[in-house]
């Protein structure tokens, strides 16, 4: 029951701390004037919404166990679609090949995503378990989490000049600790227990104070240029090559 509370607690700070984030990125987006951008308080603000129905589950699912599936699924899902929309906008930004030119195709990697953890959880409860496809489906929404997080990573370490002279680096050591938030999930799913448990949640709430302290700490009052460089998003739209006209 100690460990419930702990957990509860965490994940309430949790909650709270990508409010504030939500709060943090959402002026200086709007003032940019930049539709795309919107999408990181959007991001941000679904990953609230993801840490709130966690914070629930317990609750919602006491009166009847069956229900903790599909509520697990849907804040799981919802976590995905909140870093997937941040990932967007970095890829947006810097306007990456395909998914940074066309929303089509932003929209289509959603659609993707939730069609394959569909699949995944109906094919292996219809040939093993429930217990084997609720895994299963955890272990590849947290493996789209990670890729996203790898990917928001490069951006940040593509341009590190410009992102250490802004953050000192920091942006990138905060969004690292978001992808060792995953693999201590994911070992926690091969049976490794409370240790890896405990690696999840340090990392979140490591990576969610680095990212709330960078957008606060040394940022003057209406400075918004600042907070967008900070969270890395002054790196230069990725190279085309110009083909050679005779």
């Amino acid at each position: 029951m100690v460990l419930d509370v702990l957990l509860e607690s965490v994940n309430v700070l949790s909650a709270l701390a990508t409010a504030a984030l939500v709060v943090l990125t959402s002026k200086p987006t709007r003032a940019s004037g930049v539709p795309y951008l919107l999408a990181i308080p959007a991001g941000f603000g679904l990953i609230t919404v993801a840490f709130a129905v966690q914070i629930f589950q317990p609750f919602l699912v006491s009166g009847s166990p069956l229900l903790g599936s599909p509520v697990q699924a849907i804040w799981l899902l919802t976590q995905t679609y909140g870093m997937l929309f941040i990932a967007f906008a970095y890829a947006k930004r810097t306007r990456l090949r395909l998914i940074g030119e066309s929303t089509t195709a932003d929209l289509l990697t959603a659609a993707l995503v939730t069609i394959v953890f569909l699949t995944v959880m109906f094919a292996t409860r219809a040939f093993g378990t429930v217990e084997a496809a609720s895994t299963n489906a955890e272990l590849f929404l947290r493996a789209v989490i990670m890729v996203a997080t790898v990917y928001i990573i490069y951006e940040t370490l593509r341009n590190w000049s410009q992102t250490r002279k802004a953050s000192l680096g920091f942006v990138t050591i905060g969004f690292t600790f978001f992808l060792i938030e995953q693999v201590g999930f994911i070992l926690a799913l091969g049976a490794l227990g409370s240790v890896a448990v405990f690696l999840a949640y340090e990392g979140r709430i490591v990576g969610l104070f680095v990212l709330n302290t960078l957008l606060i700490v040394g940022v003057r009052r209406g400075d918004l240029v600042s907070v967008m460089k900070r969270l890395g998003l002054a790196a230069p739209a990725h190279y085309r090559a110009t083909p050679y006209l005779p």
